[in-house]
């Protein structure tokens, strides 16, 4: 199979969804039965966690003509090849992750072609240990990279990758870890610290790569280069050379780099070298208007430092200006007029200060000064200052420490349902996401929680969804998103817990099948319109495929065996079997062939009638159940036989009583005919039955309670 952004994937191979024979809580390889083999046994594994190729543009970054070397990539190879494991720590922009693509490749590689990577999903919460039963197989020529700046590992954790990768090893596989300085907790040998690259060398190479080669020989360093033509003859240098040399530090960060050389590709060689050209002259006028343009040239590429360096810190721009070029940066393409409005709400609310804003200068002059462009159509715009907006946020809030809660509240109070900026929550939040990669206690997680207090409005929280989504899927911003989505489900409001729904059912869902059904667990516990949204999630991935199907009736079978209290396992079970969802066609059908699924059928009805708090609900699934029959939906041997076992286990009180003996209100014709088949049928003697583990012998007895509860939630490995 060829994915769009990566190698081939090799088709797993094709094995029905659920086996046909079980032995019942056993997880071992193998099941030695003894005497007469006349049962079932059906050995259930947990789903693999997610893998999906690393992209081809990142491993192409990895390679020649781009990659920027360092001695990174070969000290983790060498330590692949001794133990199939190397694990590179580094702050961010240390060239961590693209390091360890080129690592992998290093050791992988044969004259026969390239290796397949994957990034594997590290799809197991803080207090868990993923299971060798998870991890993939060893397939020969596999390389496989887990991000642990998202999340930190655990000594458990580290020590259970150490063992797989030792497999890996083994079969001619490897694995690589990236993180913090602190996140590797295992044995210090597999570390390796990450080097920086060259960056003027990744902005080079980068721009050489993409054709660009004038904007390359900028940056050279030695300016004496020249061009030849022909075999002897060589022409004049070109002057535009080494004319920006300067322009990158040494310490600037391979991403950084990237980006400057895309903003390098705007620049046409020819307003370069009219620049440099007029630099040059005689004329002193000429000269100053060349250096002029040059330094506008420089301030584009990097994003406007030295212009918003003395704008922001100038004389007087502490007060009206600065607030008018924050407001105008947050709100690029509002009227002039809301920006306005929003820096004049900034600070204390007193009418004297609102006035000032009035007076002297011009509001819309005031923008001028501070780089704001005003558009025809009278809104704010960057158009001749491209990318000065977010610098100028991103360097507000790294300048003026002291004045970041009033930054936060300000923000907070103009994104109100009634703010004057309202509907830019998304750009604004957006934007702080962008402020939050890289400066300390930003407030997009703040400003998150604000948005989720008290606002019905579902606009804003798709919004809010869309945008902890997206922290995430940002490296530096995962694990927080995950603590924060998990705080959400286990104590948020009900607007938070519709997010959290939302996001679950979303992107964050595939990505993190296993987490997200751990919040959809917690939200699963409440009654609410956020526990429809979960149930629809839940019966969506269950739809999807045949492996999201056996994710999720495996889950569902170990909550309610593990919190039998809880009305979690209860729900999620009615929501997979009500006939309103194509699951449950799916599900009787494999009952049939697959004892492992009739058993999770008759344990799940076993379990759910038992809670009271589901009474009505499981009432009108028992009702769906006889009315699909009686249509033709479901097969009807298979589903009477199915009711039959249950009423058999069952107690009869509630659900099931009302469902057998009659409700003045639901004696339609397919209740009755669903009463005369379970009528009709033959009962299995259970005091006889010669199933180990019939799940009739144990419908007697009251059943422990181990509720997780009101706790973290997260299963125990």
């Amino acid at each position: 199979m060829t994915t769009a952004g990566g190698p081939d994937v090799p088709e797993p191979p094709a094995r029905p969804p659920f086996p046909g024979q079980s032995a019942v809580g056993n997880s071992g390889p193998t099941v030695q039965v003894g005497g007469s083999n006349i049962g079932n046994i059906n050995i259930t594994r947990r789903p693999k966690l997610p893998v999906t190729p690393i992209s081809r543009s990142d491993q192409e970054a990895a390679l020649d003509p781009v990659w920027a070397h360092t001695p990174t990539p070969q000290r983790t190879a060498n330590l692949l090849a001794a133990h199939g494991l190397g694990v590179i720590t580094g702050e961010r922009g240390t060239g961590r992750r693209i390091s360890a693509f080129r690592a992998l490749h290093t050791h992988l590689s044969t004259p026969a072609g390239h290796p397949q990577l994957f990034n594997l999903a590290a799809d197991w919460d803080e207090d868990e240990t993923p299971e060798r039963e998870v991890l993939p197989e060893p397939v020969a020529g596999h390389g496989y990279w887990i991000d642990a700046t998202s999340r930190s590992l655990s000594e458990n954790a580290a020590r259970a990758l150490i063992t797989w990768a030792e497999e890996l090893h083994d079969a001619g596989s490897c694995l690589v870890i990236t993180g913090n300085e602190r996140d590797w907790r295992g044995d210090s040998r597999f570390e390796i610290g990450a080097v920086r690259p060259d960056a003027v060398q990744v902005a080079q190479k980068h721009l050489a790569h993409w054709g660009n080669h004038a904007q390359a020989g900028w940056l050279q360093q030695d300016p004496q280069r020249t061009v030849t033509r022909g075999l002897l003859r060589q022409t004049a240098p070109d002057r535009t050379v080494g004319a920006l040399s300067d322009l990158i530090t040494r310490s600037v960060s391979p991403d950084d780099a990237v980006a400057i050389a895309r903003r390098l590709r705007d620049i046409t060689p020819e307003r370069l070298a009219h620049a440099v050209e007029r630099r040059d002259a005689a004329s002193a006028p000429e000269r100053e208007q060349g250096a002029s343009e040059l330094r506008r040239i420089k301030e584009e590429v990097l994003l406007w430092t030295d212009f918003l360096e003395q704008t922001l810190t100038g004389t007087g721009t502490r007060g009206q200006d600065r607030v008018m070029l924050l407001a105008a940066a947050y709100l690029e393409g509002a009227p002039i007029e809301r920006c306005i409005k929003a820096a004049t709400a900034f600070g204390a609310r007193d009418e004297a200060i609102a006035r000032r804003y009035r007076e002297g200068r011009s509001p819309r002059r005031r923008l001028r000064d501070v780089g704001v462009d005003i558009t025809p159509s009278d809104t704010a715009a960057f158009h001749s200052r491209p990318g000065l907006a977010l610098s100028a946020i991103r360097m507000d809030w790294h300048h003026w420490a002291d004045e970041r809660e009033a930054t936060t509240k300000w923000l907070a109070r103009i994104t109100a349902p009634d703010g004057v900026a309202g509907a830019w929550t998304e750009q604004i939040g957006s934007r702080l996401l962008e402020l939050s990669i890289t400066e300390v206690e930003a407030p997009f997680f703040t400003l998150l929680n604000t948005w989720t207090a008290t606002s019905p409005d579902e606009a804003r929280l798709r919004t809010v969804t869309t945008l902890i989504t997206q922290a995430a899927e940002t490296e530096e911003l995962a694990r927080d998103a995950h603590r924060q989505l998990l705080d959400w489900a286990t104590k948020g409001s009900p607007h938070r817990r519709k997010v959290v729904a939302w996001a679950c059912g979303g992107r964050y869902g595939m990505r993190w099948p296993h987490m997200a059904l751990v919040r959809l667990r917690h939200i699963l516990a409440s009654d609410d319109e956020a526990t429809r949204i979960a149930e629809a999630a839940l019966t969506a991935y269950a739809a999807a495929s045949t492996e999201g199907l056996q994710r999720v009736v495996e889950t569902v079978e170990t909550w309610l065996e593990r919190y039998q209290t809880h009305l979690a396992g209860p729900r999620a079970f009615l929501a997979l079997t009500d006939p309103a969802h194509s699951v449950l066609d799916t599900l009787v059908n494999a009952a049939q062939a697959a004892p492992a699924i009739r058993d999770f059928l008759i344990n799940g009805w076993m379990q759910t009638l038992r809670q009271p708090d589901v009474r009505d609900d499981a009432h009108q699934v028992l009702l769906g159940w006889a009315r699909a029959a009686h249509e033709g939906r479901l097969d009807r041997t298979a589903t009477f036989g199915i009711l039959t076992d249950v009423r058999n286990a069952h107690t009869p009180l509630d659900a099931m009583s009302r469902f057998l003996y009659g409700s003045p209100d639901q004696d339609d014709q397919a209740l009755i005919e669903a009463r005369l088949a379970l009528a009709n049928l033959r009962a299995c003697n259970h005091t006889q039955c010669s199933e180990p583990h019939c799940p009739l012998k144990d419908a007697a007895g009251s059943l422990p309670d181990t509720s997780a509860a009101g706790g973290t939630g997260e299963p125990q490995a």
